[in-house]
């Protein structure tokens, strides 16, 4: 039964440090919809080949852009709450890897900075193959 709990327990960190890695990496997950980043262009450029497609008057090419303006600002506070509970979630997680890392020997915190490690390096592997996209 030990090993079992020991065992869900490394899994179970090894999950949460992949998600604290995504994190640390990124610590601003959100977006602004104010800067014209590469995404915004990416998206521009969606909404143009949309238009061509469905052939929108320039009346419904307005309306269009106007609709996605009010959604943007509708989305604006979402993605402030957003933030702010990931934050809570993040503290919550931190504070629950401290408290697993206490029940542990010298050995097994050893070995579970081996699996941080290797959890680290398969998500910069990941993100680096992403990015090569």
């Amino acid at each position: 039964m030990n090993k079992k709990f020991l065992l869900a327990g490394i899994f179970s960190t090894a999950l949460l440090i992949g998600v604290d890695n995504v994190y640390a990496h990124n610590p601003h997950h959100e977006i602004n919809f104010d800067n014209r980043s590469a995404h915004h262009e990416k998206m521009e450029q969606m909404h143009q080949k949309l238009a061509e497609r469905l052939k929108l008057t320039d009346e419904q090419k307005t309306k269009a852009e106007d609709i996605r303006k009010s959604g943007h600002e509708k989305i604006k506070p979402l993605m402030k709450e957003m933030k702010e509970i990931r934050q809570k979630m993040d503290k919550v997680r931190h504070e629950n890897m401290k408290e697993f890392e206490n029940i542990l020997t010298d050995e097994q915190k050893s070995e579970l900075s081996k699996i941080k490690a290797e959890k680290k390096d398969e998500f910069k592997n990941r993100r680096h193959r992403r990015d090569k996209k």
